[in-house]
């Protein structure tokens, strides 16, 4: 059996409506090694900071890290469209940085992948000063809806920190397998873990319903999370996003996250 050990990070979906010092205090006493911090909007409901109140932040959080013992592994979120102008998202690299974090979410809401790929170049560009890797996550309801859609992408944008983040319901829901993720091992960043039903719900908006909200915890469902694992870079960092189910506690939750995600870990040690 490896002593090695999977990295977990606590994804900030998870615990949505938390504020982020209170995130990394409760990751730290599920047991979690890092967090996942959102400190630019993913959805028309998340929190809105200025630049000013993110490094503003960014100045209260670091003690509390520190205390914590544990890490930022990732700031999120990046949404680059047809108008985006990658210089916007340059406060945002700057306090990713200042957190220590070793990389930075992106979504292409562009179907003109030539148009994005032109920014994305800029973007791992502006990046590449802070030592920061740019994951980009595909998404069925976005502009790159596939595996191989985001590798054909990273591969036209050539740049050595520009990867793939692999989330479990989206490489379900997008029907990929493992055998291209195991041929794609180099372009390949880290997964995020959650569980879910084998068949997807019906239309668009469904489907952004269930990636919000409908997740469940590793085990729970009928996802083949081994196999995920199994065909992903050995001991990529694991970033747990299932939201929290109504009624029940912050912290209990991260705790049965973190659970799942070591009970996982170690049906693969004996695959």
């Amino acid at each position: 059996m490896s002593s090695q050990r999977r990295t977990l990070s606590l994804a900030h979906l998870s615990l949505i409506d938390t504020p982020p010092a209170a995130l990394i205090g409760i990751a730290g006493k599920a047991g979690f090694d890092s967090v996942d911090l959102r400190l630019s909007p993913a959805t028309p409901t998340d929190a809105v900071y200025t630049n000013d109140q993110r490094r503003a932040l960014c100045r209260r959080l670091l003690p509390v890290l520190r205390d914590s013992g544990l890490r930022v592994w990732d700031v999120e979120i990046i949404r680059l469209n047809d108008q985006s102008d990658p210089q916007i998202f340059l406060p945002l690299l700057e306090v990713a940085a200042l957190l220590g974090a070793s990389r930075v979410k992106l979504v292409c809401d562009s179907d003109d992948h030539a148009r994005a790929a032109d920014m994305l170049r800029r973007l791992c560009e502006a990046a590449a000063p802070f030592g920061l890797i740019l994951d980009l996550e595909y998404m069925v309801f976005s502009g790159v809806r596939s595996l191989a859609a985001a590798l054909r992408l990273v591969a036209a944008v050539d740049r050595p920190n520009l990867k793939v983040l692999v989330d479990a319901l989206h490489w379900m829901r997008a029907r990929d397998d493992t055998a291209s993720l195991r041929a794609a091992a180099a372009r390949l960043g880290y997964v995020q873990l959650c569980d879910g039903p084998l068949y997807a719900p019906k239309g668009r908006e469904a489907l952004i319903h269930e990636a919000r909200t409908c997740r469940l915890a590793p085990g729970d469902g009928e996802f083949p999370l081994g196999d995920l694992l199994h065909a992903m870079p050995p001991f990529c960092v694991a970033s747990l996003e299932v939201p929290l189910p109504p009624g029940c506690d912050p912290l209990a939750h991260a705790r049965r996250l973190h659970e799942a995600a070591q009970a996982l870990d170690e049906k693969q040690e004996t695959r």
